[in-house]
């Protein structure tokens, strides 16, 4: 394809999304109006607004304007412009709630996290320990895996699969990152609901597909669609826990992007602090939680002081090894203890 088509086509693609994005916002404005009266479900729908508003007005600050054609540049005009109206309707509403109702609204409101972190540092056994203890406390849970390496699924207590989203989820886009997208007219909401698998205590798990060989077709299919999931997610009662790759990779590509909130676990070593002083930057304006974990004696790391310790526990470690869900195996140790205290923290820092 010539230069010149090339461009025009990843030009269409940008203002595809731009378009779909907007939609997005615009079924979440017309779920909360449609509770007519102001109450605690309409109340939560404007929450949802608010925070999908906030999440997609950020990805379109980071649009280079000075890189990007006439054409480009009057969808995006047209994206903040319809966004910030979005955004201020919905200050309006969540402002003029009732308090008690407010209250109520925000205690059922979804958390969005993202776990990074060194390789072995233990973000998996946290985020899927983390994804079940929420569910477990009646709330809507999705967990995805965003590394290509195989963890979560087992961590939750699913059997291991390399499988990314099925062929139905996505289709050929040769614009999009490696070619693939969230097939049009699926809303992330949608493809939660048919595509996640359902694993213990009701967690509904998506993951991008394993790379086992050379071939990373699966990988590759999936990642943008996932990620396309991720931040369309409006949903405003489903928590997001998702668990990065491990190391700066991902986060400097800004696979946290959905978020609102980031848990950078650090181990005892200091390669490990070495990497959570290289993640620092790439946390933006998120909430932080930063989570020592599996220390036993070993000093705090300079500059790093943190928020939550989880202790180093040698039957969760032989629970590893075995392949078995940590909060199965070990259902009573001070881990699993201590990831309950960390989802207290997540949850009453989304309330506020």
């Amino acid at each position: 394809m010539p230069a010149d088509a090339q461009l025009a086509a990843r030009e269409d693609w940008v203002i595809h999304w731009l378009d779909r994005r907007k939609d997005g916002v615009g079924a979440l404005v017309a779920r909360a109006v449609a509770g007519a009266t102001p109450g605690r479900d309409s109340t939560l729908a404007w929450l949802g607004v608010q925070r999908q508003v906030r999440s997609f007005l950020r990805q379109a600050a980071t649009v280079p304007r000075d890189r990007s054609s006439e054409r480009v540049l009057a969808a995006l005009d047209d994206h903040v412009a319809a966004l910030s109206a979005a955004g201020a309707r919905a200050h309006v509403a969540v402002a003029t709630a009732d308090p008690a109702t407010l209250v109520d609204a925000r205690s059922r409101f979804g958390i969005r996290v993202a776990l990074i972190g060194k390789g072995g540092a233990g973000k998996t056994v946290i985020s899927s320990t983390l994804s079940r203890l929420l569910a477990r406390r009646g709330r809507n849970v999705v967990a995805v895996d965003l590394d290509v390496n195989p963890g979560l699924a087992i961590s939750l207590g699913l059997p291991a699969t390399d499988a990314g989203l099925p062929p139905e989820a996505i289709e050929e886009a040769p614009s999009a990152p490696y070619g693939w997208q969230l097939t049009t007219g699926l809303s992330p909401e949608e493809a939660v609901a048919r595509f996640a698998t359902v694993a213990p205590d009701g967690v509904r798990y998506l993951g991008l597909g394993k790379i086992g060989s050379a071939d990373k077709e699966v990988a590759r299919r999936s990642v943008a669609a996932v990620r396309q999931i991720l931040l369309g997610l409006g949903a405003p009662d489903w928590d997001v826990v998702a668990d990065l790759e491990a190391g700066p990779t991902t986060p400097f590509e800004n696979y946290h992007d959905f978020s609102d909130h980031v848990v950078m676990v650090i181990g005892p070593a200091w390669r490990s602090a070495m990497t959570a002083r290289r993640l620092l930057p790439m946390v933006g304006d998120r909430r932080l939680t930063i989570v020592y974990n599996r220390f036993r004696d070993e000093p705090d790391h300079p500059g790093l002081p943190p928020d939550l310790r989880i202790p180093f526990d040698a039957d969760l470690t032989q629970a590893e090894r075995e392949g078995r869900a940590p909060i199965d195996a070990c259902p009573g140790s001070a881990v699993v203890a201590a990831v309950g205290r960390l989802a207290d923290l997540v949850v009453a820092a989304q309330q506020r």
